[in-house]
């Protein structure tokens, strides 16, 4: 049996190296990065991990915040840790962490103790088991809530426990039910056991016993919803029917990323859309979001406006100034139906909302209908005939892995009142790319660069033109983007600083501002209104809020295209 593959996680580069080193000499692939979410995503996609050691207590922010991540791509954990308490319980499972190990690293120790999970993990049961003696009840509960685990925790006879994610879903003892019901099964000295299984609707029916789950986890307590042919969204009550319409046929190719702090609505959502065939990934707030979009592409957002850390309004001013995100179509929702005249005034870059008491199946036709633009481009690509599109509904990126996955050959041409571009490929690789502006003549990264930030360009494709010569050194389409969109974001980042530091304060228009102040982002008005009323300069914000110059800029953006303010150079 071969070695495990195996990813180290830590802070410390040179004890990962260490690590590292020791492992590569007793026959593991092995490799090692940071506790960043961009370190963690490429190592986990290019390195294709079978374990991962992490050097963190179980109890940390860091192991809770990579728990979370591992969800859409699971990898069972061993934490080398000082404080390995919880080992009794991990030992006997399959997933999540499944391992601490006792810190400081011990290449003779740890080197056996890694072998043996390796080869052990495919015997684990996935259960385990005590009598309940003492506090054993209450710090298994704590575990399963700590590690996110889901699964099943069976007290006595009677006692029925099931978690999603380390999050309550069901429980039952007697006539109790809940958390009034689990707070009773951790008090008694009685046997017990917990089963891993499935976090989705059905593996609850199958635990609990009951022809449908009898609780769902909601935000705010909601009456029963009547019957209806089509579910509501989580927050009515209502689950997932086992019978479900037709598969869109094109669904298999439009991932969806569900961003909301409710597990019980993120499950729910994942759980309709992936029974429908759509690839499908979660996130419980802005942050964890906005690391899954700079490193996967997605062709739907759908973000609850009410989020801690980051919420909807936040994730969506980031998604929009990061060029490696920011044509990822976006809809907000919320319980609140008054957010509708909020983002119809400010037009902030949102694609749809939609209110919370929508259904699932109505859901999951304004999706198609929001695809539509894209699946459409894709079904005419084979044609003959030339194609004309308008990048406002494709984005620039996306039509160009579009042509290099469909192997495209011929040439693109796009036009907005400001320049003219045109672009030629090979088997669906960029060959060249040349702009217009004027009577300047451009090619190569600086004709791409202004045509990969342009927005309500028109396009259309047509076959048969040679290129007139080689301007990205034969690399794939996807290296050049790579390569390029990374360069653009620091460009911009770099101008809006210097704007900002140029400016001095701002003009503002009294009647506009308050107008302003009752519509715009809450988040936003500490900087508005130093802005607008102590006439602070964007850089004295910047250092009073300990904010981003791009936070900044987006405000003064806003400001100044709603006539709010002017700039005073």
């Amino acid at each position: 049996m071969s070695a495990a593959r195996i990813l180290i996680i830590d802070s410390d580069t040179q004890a990962a190296q260490k690590m590292g080193l020791a492992l590569d000499s007793a026959g593991f692939p092995v490799t090692w990065c940071s506790f960043s979410p961009a370190d963690v995503a490429e190592g986990l996609r290019d390195f294709r991990p079978e374990l991962l050691l992490v050097h963190a207590e179980l109890s940390s922010p860091q192991v809770t915040t990579l728990l979370a991540r591992l969800e859409a791509s699971p990898v069972p954990v061993a934490l080398l840790c000082k404080d390995t308490a919880d080992q009794r319980f991990a030992s006997a499972l399959r997933t999540g962490v499944v391992a601490l190990l006792q810190e400081p690293f011990s290449a003779r120790q740890h080197l056996k103790e890694l072998t043996a999970i390796s080869a052990g993990l495919p015997e684990r049961t996935g259960e385990l088991s005590g009598r309940g003696a003492g506090r054993e009840l209450s710090e298994i509960v704590q575990h399963l809530m700590r590690t996110r685990r889901s699964g099943g925790l069976a007290v006595g006879e009677e006692g029925r426990a099931f978690f999603v994610r380390g999050v309550l879903r069901a429980a039952r003892l007697r006539e109790l039910s809940m958390e009034a019901a689990l707070s009773a099964m951790t008090r008694a000295n009685t046997s017990w056991t917990y089963t891993e299984g499935a976090d989705g609707p059905s593996a609850l029916v199958e635990f609990m016993g009951e022809e449908e789950p009898p609780y769902v986890v909601s935000k705010t307590p909601q009456p029963a919803a009547p019957a209806a042919p089509s579910p509501p969204l989580p927050e009515q009550g209502a689950a997932v029917p086992a019978a479900v319409t037709p598969l869109d046929p094109e669904a298999a190719r439009t991932p969806i990323l569900f961003v909301d702090d409710d597990p019980a609505v993120v499950t729910m959502l994942s759980g309709y859309f992936s029974k429908k065939g759509y690839p499908v990934a979660t996130a419980a707030d802005g942050l964890e979001a906005m690391a899954l979009l700079t490193t996967r592409n997605f062709e739907m957002v759908i973000a609850d406006l009410n989020m801690p850390r980051l919420d909807g309004w936040g994730l969506l001013r980031l998604v929009r100034e990061d060029l490696r995100s920011h044509e990822t179509p976006i809809a907000l929702f919320s319980a609140q139906d008054n957010y509708r005249e909020s983002l119809r005034l400010l037009h902030a870059g949102a694609q749809a909302y939609f209110p919370k008491t929508l259904r699932l199946s109505a859901l999951e036709v304004q999706v198609r209908e929001l695809c539509e633009p894209r699946r459409r481009f894709l079904r005419l690509l084979s044609t003959d005939g030339g194609i004309q599109f308008s990048f406002g509904s494709l984005g620039p990126q996306w039509t160009l892995r579009a042509l290099a996955a469909h192997a495209y050959s011929g040439q693109l041409d796009a036009r907005d009142s400001w320049a003219h571009w045109r672009s030629w490929f090979e088997g669906g690789r960029l060959v060249q790319c040349s702009s217009m502006i004027g009577t300047t003549s451009l090619s190569g990264d600086r004709a791409l660069a202004g045509f990969l930030t342009s927005k309500q360009a028109e396009g259309s494709l047509s076959r048969g033109t040679p290129p007139p010569d080689e301007g990205f050194a034969r690399h794939p389409t996807a290296s050049t983007l790579a390569r390029l969109v990374p360069w653009l974001n620091e460009e911009q980042k770099r101008a809006a600083e210097g704007q900002l530091a140029r400016a001095r304060a701002l003009q503002v228009n009294e009647d506009l501002y308050r107008l302003f102040l009752t519509v715009g982002p809450l988040e936003w008005q500490p900087m508005v209104r130093m802005l607008c009323e102590e006439k602070l300069t964007p850089a004295e914000v910047i250092a009073r809020l300990s904010v981003t110059p791009m936070q900044v800029a987006a405000v003064v953006r806003e400001l100044l295209r709603r006539g709010v303010a002017s700039l005073q150079a």
